[in-house]
């Protein structure tokens, strides 16, 4: 009886665990809903933006950042970064898009990249218990390990919204071979 009962108690514990993961997926979706509302947004106001291939690109990874969001995992993101940390085109693709940003037309889309990046980090961390674990098991390492990780946490968040797995920048920006 006894087995039984907890058994059953941890079937309740497997579906409460599986409908937190669908709702907080579900929460970061709507707010990645909100990011490009607010980007769609400006080119209603200027139709001028919406022909600039920096908003189009956003516009198109934030949309393939929501459908895959589900899915995303830090898992994905460790082996993505492993995957690309060395890749001379995903580095060539970055620096256009930096240049980009440097224009005074595109540095509202910085901005849209970064909210982009932080709310996939936030929910990643969300997701997963350990990595805040991890985050503060790093407060206590030194200072150059703990800057370490955040330059590969930055780098790992950037590969997200530009590598071809998971964003549009290549549709958008050629890099001679």
């Amino acid at each position: 009886m006894v087995v039984a009962i907890a058994f059953v108690l941890l079937l309740f514990m497997e579906s409460a665990r599986r409908q937190h993961r669908e709702t907080l997926a579900l929460q970061y979706q709507y707010a990645l809903f909100a990011i490009r509302d607010d980007l769609r947004e400006q080119a209603m106001r200027d139709p001028k933006v919406a022909t600039n291939w920096v908003f189009q690109y956003l516009d198109s990874t934030i949309a393939k950042s929501i459908s895959l969001l589900p899915a995303l995992s830090i898992w994905q993101l460790l082996g993505l970064f492993m995957t690309h940390r060395n890749d001379d085109s995903v580095e060539k693709l970055r620096a256009k898009l930096e240049f980009e940003y440097k224009k005074p037309q595109n540095q509202q889309f910085k901005r849209v990249e970064e909210k982009l990046m932080a709310t996939i980090g936030e929910f990643l961390i969300d997701r997963h218990i350990l990595a805040l674990v991890l985050s503060v098991s790093a407060l206590v390492l030194p200072f150059a390990l703990v800057q370490g990780i955040q330059k590969i946490r930055r780098r790992s968040l950037e590969l997200v919204v530009e590598s071809p797995e998971t964003s549009t920048l290549s549709d958008f920006v050629t890099v001679p071979a």
